[in-house]
């Protein structure tokens, strides 16, 4: 011992004395390795009339039988230096000054304590335990039979609970039990403190910090920290020690069960090892979890920031359902909990962010029903092996209140799935690769988004890019993007590489990708814009059919919007799939910006493709509407028929031989021909032209207009007929094939303007 401080141990004369006037003069007694009666000891510690309020110091000895201060009230500090216990230290229910029990580090051997049993104690100041090896397990009737090595519990600590270097070596029970200890200041496990039982401290009431650092906690039984329900004022930190080059080391669960965190709880170069999946299990555990889990701590709150740092690795899952974090979450470093849950925050609350950027997951990641009052940023982070729904992310209704950002980021296995997820942000995928063979990659399905969907650069999916029925308030940018559909061990029928089926993209949708395998699948989807590259960006097997958009933009800046019709009609006539709905749009498109020809050309294309389904009687007529009027929009073509029928009608009823096959009668059925008539009995002149007045002259022209143009009646038709001969009979057939020519003419034209009608 340092001998300014002590005075040694005279074997010759009374323990007590010696130890009392050592006390008066402000010094320690040393006692060389001897020795001492614990009932000695005991006597001495409860003369503190006798003793100086500096305190009652005993280095270097043997404490032999048990020290028993129950309900004792020693009111000085006690402190117990470089001694070993044959048995363990008994303070139920006392009421102490402070007591320091330290082992010396540089010793050959290390100070050994059987046990501590101090549960009820009341210590006005610190209780140390430095240094020691504490290898007791020891019962008490109040647990009903569980060992622990150290009792604490319902002790009330005014100071701090320090154990640095302690080693608290429980064979068969808790290191520690502690439920409703009450400490005023911090909680220090440092300076390679070691623990192989569990360290239980159930409903702690904890003014300060809670310090785990340089540590290694090694239980037996699975359960390495219980904190349950515990209410700390300051912070918790799981650290490495650089001053001794120890990490912190965590080999079983830690349970913070709806304990409450007033600072930050922070775990920086640490590692933490989760027991065997079913190992650990308490009864009273409400959330139950059958997995390996490294912290469970549902319904935990931190006031501050829970911050993962430096190069942790956490094996095991991290599970916070319905936690309220304050201060956000930051993720580093790597937390594997492979085709399991890595990170469970399912209903939670976030104050702020949620940041993993760089981090390195196996396992799931669940934000289902959470709400992130910030940012989530995952940035570069790593997803593989995800739980048995092969969801790498799954953020089933999530509320992110700023961006989603997953630039960089890479995906296997498994998809980023935000179906119905509201985000108040930006949508940023931009170079993430996400492989998910025969499902979804990326799935916005019902999401709302407040910005932009961003899926550029370098972004890579092997699967299925799911954006039905999302409200996209932004742009959807895929330029540069690379799509492939590959099936799993299910074939897929539809085989879609991108499904935006009934999607609301209010922005626009920019496109310019790269499609490897698979459709697209935009059916009932509607934006303001469509940037794409007709002849590239759409597969032939693309649904397309209800997709509504304004007008073409250029896929790059500077560049020109593709407006060509015959560009525009080329596209349409490569899908596979005919769907007329995408057609009227197109031309739609095309009228509203100007192009009244260029959308005529679209729908008489359209009839032309619908022409190609058709068979027998059907497939006639329209090639009948094609060949004559385009589908009715070329409607002058009618007139041009009957212009022609009546020019022929015209030019055969002026010829002679024609004209003599004609007849016309009168009220006294004289005929006529048109040169005249044979006289009557009674008639010296034979009747002239039209019968001198006697019936309505033959004018081949209007003769025409009343045989080809209905509804026009000039009594030309009704006054002249053929005379019922060989060659008469012919020229009736003619002239009613004109007629009937000159009907159908008549009802396409005045068909035709009436499409054109409803179609302006």
């Amino acid at each position: 011992m340092d001998g300014s401080g002590w005075v040694p141990l005279r074997p010759d004369e009374d323990f007590v004395p010696q130890l009392l006037a050592a006390s008066r003069a402000r010094r320690g007694l040393d006692c060389a390795g001897a020795e001492v009666d614990a009932a000695e000891l005991r006597a001495a510690l409860l003369a503190p009339d006798e003793a100086d309020p500096y305190g009652l110091r005993l280095g270097d000895a043997r404490i032999t039988g048990r020290l028993d201060l129950r309900t004792c009230r020693v009111p000085v500090p006690v402190l117990l230096e470089s001694c070993d216990f044959t048995e363990p230290v008994n303070i139920l229910g006392a009421s102490l000054h402070e007591l320091v029990i330290i082992g010396d580090a540089s010793a050959s051997r290390p100070h050994v304590l059987p046990g501590l049993l101090a549960s009820g104690t009341r210590i006005d100041k610190n209780l140390i335990l430095n240094g020691m090896v504490i290898n007791g397990d020891v019962v008490t009737r109040a647990d009903g039979g569980r060992p622990a090595s150290v009792w604490l519990t319902d002790a009330d600590i005014g100071g701090s609970l320090v154990a640095e270097g302690t080693q608290i070596l429980a064979s068969q029970g808790r290191a520690v039990h502690a439920d409703r200890i009450r400490v005023g200041g911090n909680i220090r496990l440092v300076g390679g403190f070691r623990a192989t039982g569990e360290l239980r401290m159930l409903a702690m009431r904890l003014g300060g910090s809670l310090d785990v650092i340089g540590a290694e906690l090694a239980p037996g039984d699975g359960r390495a920290l219980d904190i349950a329900e515990a209410s700390i004022g300051g912070s918790v930190f799981l650290l490495n020690s650089p001053d001794i080059g120890r990490r912190c080391r965590v080999g079983g669960r830690i349970e913070m069960s709806h304990a409450t965190i007033r600072g930050a709880l922070l775990i920086r170069n640490a590692n933490l090892t989760a027991p065997p999946a079913g190992s650990g299990e308490r009864l009273y555990n409400v959330e139950s979890d059958t997995g390996r889990t490294a912290l469970l701590a549902p319904r935990l709150a931190v006031h501050g920031t829970f911050r993962v740092e430096g190069d942790t690795v956490i094996r095991g899952g991290i599970l916070l359902p319905g936690a309220q974090l304050d201060g956000g979450l930051k993720l580093a470093g790597a937390l594997w909990n492979p085709e399991d849950t890595a990170l469970d925050l399912n209903q939670a609350e976030l104050g702020g962010f949620l940041n993993a950027s760089g981090a390195s997951i196996e396992g799931t990641v669940r934000l289902n029903s959470a709400r992130i009052n910030g940012l989530l940023c995952l940035d570069r982070a790593t997803f593989a092996r995800p739980r048995h729904a092969k969801r790498c992310v799954s953020a089933v209704n999530l509320t992110v209140a700023g961006d989603v950002q997953l630039r960089h980021s890479a995906a296997l296995g498994g998809s980023l799935a935000f179906r119905g997820a509201s985000i108040a942000g930006v949508f940023d995928a931009e170079d993430t690769f996400v492989s998910n063979p025969g499902g979804p990659t990326v799935s916005l399905h019902m999401a709302q988004v407040t910005g932009n969907v961003r899926l550029c650069g370098g972004f890579r999916s092997i699967g299925r890019v799911v954006l039905t029925r999302a409200v996209i308030g932004g742009r959807l940018r895929a330029d540069g993007a690379t799509l492939t559909w590959r099936d799993g061990e299910t074939p897929s029928l539809r085989g879609t590489a991108i499904d935006a089926n009934s999607a609301v993209i209010r922005g626009g949708v920019n496109l310019g990708w790269r499609i490897v395998a698979g459709a697209v699948n935009f059916a009932g989807a509607s934006t303001s814009y469509l940037a794409d590259r007709p002849d590239q960006d759409w597969p032939a097997d693309s649904f397309i059919g209800g997709f509504s958009y304004e007008r073409f933009e250029a896929v790059e800046w500077p560049g020109e919007a593709v407006w060509d019709p015959e560009a525009r009609i080329a596209w349409l006539d490569r899908m596979t799939r005919y769907d007329p709905r995408a057609w009227e749009r197109l031309a739609a498109v095309l009228r509203t910006a100007g192009d009244v020809d260029g959308a005529e050309a679209v729908l008489v294309a359209q009839h032309r493709r619908a022409r190609r389904l058709r068979t027998g009687r059907g497939r006639f007529f329209d090639v009948l509407q094609d060949v004559t009027v385009r589908y009715g929009f070329r409607p002058q073509r009618a007139l041009y028929l009957l212009v022609a029928l009546i020019a022929a009608v015209t030019a055969g009823l002026s010829l002679p031989g024609v004209q003599a096959q004609m007849r016309a009668t009168d009220q006294n059925a004289l005929v006529f021909t048109p040169a005249g008539a044979q006289p009557l009995p009674d008639e010296h002149l034979p009747p002239g032209a039209c019968g001198n007045g006697k019936v309505r002259c033959l004018s081949p022209f209007f003769y025409a207009v009343d045989t080809v143009v209905p509804l026009i009646d000039l009594h030309q038709r009704s006054t002249w007929y053929p005379v019922a001969e060989r060659d008469g009979v012919l020229l009736e057939w003619l002239l009613n094939l004109c007629t009937i020519l000159g009907w159908i003419a008549s009802t396409v034209f005045a068909v035709s303007f009436t499409r054109l009608g409803r179609a302006g």
